[in-house]
């Protein structure tokens, strides 16, 4: 097991000033020096024990009990990690993120379903497995698309936001301009808790019932 981990920065910084505490009242309230507390915050790794001290300084305070893996994880590398999924794996997205869902995760998606089958809430690892693969059933990923160009990530304590261009279509129906897309993930002990898919639904489901035609030949 890993015995070192860099903290979320943010999130740490996050819960220290919304308790009013300099580093050095962190440090005293944790048991460690006030340049371990700046180092943590500059995002060095630090030992777990540490890292399980902090967490616990904070519970004495916080109304939940905060735990040593929402110190620890990364939720813009792991926004990325979907990012990337989606477009290299497609409808088999789920299984390659798997090991960071919650298994109650909810996976919302903006829309009326009547007119966007993939559109609802979705509870649970499988739920949101049936709905990538009903996404990627009428949608594809543009051939020799560099999907790193059009989207931007940002933290927001211990949740991650995502903010892109979508050039994703209707199967045979590329785009002539893209889809705004915002995602929010909200994780908990490292895991994904909820992921909420908003966009431009009334262009998507004018993509979608485009789409109903037949391709121009």
């Amino acid at each position: 097991m890993n015995r070192t981990y860099p903290c979320n920065r943010d999130f740490l910084r996050q819960l220290r000033l919304r308790n009013g505490w300099t580093q050095a009242d962190l440090a005293k309230r944790a048991g460690y020096s006030e340049r371990l507390i700046s180092k943590a915050e500059a995002g060095s790794p630090i030992a777990l024990d540490t890292i399980v001290d902090l967490a616990d300084a904070f519970s004495e305070e916080e109304e939940q009990k905060i735990f040593w893996e929402d110190l620890a994880c990364d939720p813009v590398g792991l926004a990325q990690r979907f990012i990337h999924a989606v477009y290299t794996y497609q409808q088999d997205t789920i299984s390659h993120i798997r090991d960071y869902i919650a298994e109650d995760c909810v996976f919302r998606v903006a829309g009326n379903p009547e007119e966007i089958p993939f559109a609802g809430e979705h509870i649970g690892i499988d739920a949101m497995d049936r709905t990538f693969r009903i996404f990627f059933s009428v949608l594809e990923v543009p051939k020799g698309h560099d999907y790193t160009k059009h989207y931007q990530y940002f933290c927001q304590g211990p949740n991650a936001v995502i903010w892109g261009d979508s050039w994703i279509h209707p199967i045979g129906r590329p785009m002539e301009t893209p889809i705004r897309v915002s995602n929010l993930l909200m994780f908990k002990r490292g895991k994904l808790m909820l992921w909420d898919d908003c966009y431009d639904t009334a262009a998507g489901a004018a993509c979608l019932r485009d789409n109903s035609d037949p391709p121009p030949k």
